[in-house]
């Protein structure tokens, strides 16, 4: 029996355009202007937003990319790889760290958007007895944030990012906590998710169920995923959730 429910969080609970296009583009065209003017290759932003599966034309986010599926330290890796050689290392110059995240606070917090009504859902789940975490490659603390943007925050027994200590997704020693802190065993509890990356954290901590949250059938994250577990927003998961509890009793 299903005794908590881990949420990814981007592309779930939060709508991951709108909330943070607007983010990436600043952070990549800020990236692009601290190429060094004597270096001879040619980087744009643009450039840099292509290559972790943003479109800067048509201000779309590829769900299997790096910027959706991955964490920051692997966004920074992928634009490092990309630089200059004598170009400030992104993981470790403490002025591009400051600036990012004075970037990420302009143009993130306050501006979060959710992928529809999510509060309902959320509190319907919490007082039929659930428990609820997050799971994110996100940093945690932005994560927590986002979640207080939305009032939700309260809900959630777990709230575990990328730097949270158990590494990113798609380990799933980040799941594995979530299942500690509300004291569950993994069997228990199933993950929500919409890229590959939260696929492959709920069978490599050998999940009870994975629900994918997908605008189709056909661009579910795995083929594996049967149709009775996509649903397009989270508003469905309640009555979904009812009829896995009927089909298991």
């Amino acid at each position: 029996m299903t005794k908590l429910i881990v949420f990814d969080k981007d592309g779930v609970i939060l709508d991951l355009e709108a909330t943070w296009l607007p983010v990436a583009r600043a952070v990549a065209h800020y990236t692009a202007s601290r190429i060094p003017a004597d270096w001879a290759g040619d980087i744009s932003g643009t450039e840099l937003l292509t290559a972790i599966g943003v479109d800067e034309a048509t201000g779309t986010i590829d769900s299997r990319g790096i910027f959706a599926a991955g964490s920051f330290a692997e966004m920074r890796d992928c634009w490092q790889a990309m630089l200059p050689d004598h170009m400030i290392r992104l993981d470790q110059d403490q002025q591009y760290r400051h600036d990012v995240q004075a970037l990420v606070a302009r143009h993130g917090r306050q501006n979060t958007v959710s992928k529809g009504d999510v509060v309902t859902p959320l509190r319907t789940l919490y007082d039929a007895g659930y428990a609820l975490a997050v799971l994110t490659n996100d940093n945690e603390s932005s994560a927590r944030a986002s979640l207080d943007d939305l009032d939700v925050h309260g809900l959630f027994c777990a709230v575990i990012g990328a730097d949270s200590g158990f590494g990113a997704k798609p380990a799933g020693a980040g799941f594995l906590q979530c299942c500690h802190i509300a004291g569950v065993t993994p069997a228990d509890a199933v993950m929500v998710g919409d890229t590959l990356a939260d696929y492959g954290a709920a069978k490599a901590a050998h999940a009870g169920g994975f629900i994918a949250v997908a605008d189709g059938f056909d661009l579910r994250p795995h083929q594996d995923i049967g149709a009775d577990e996509v649903i397009a927003r989270i508003d469905e998961l309640p009555d979904l959730m009812r009829r896995r509890s009927v089909k298991a009793l």
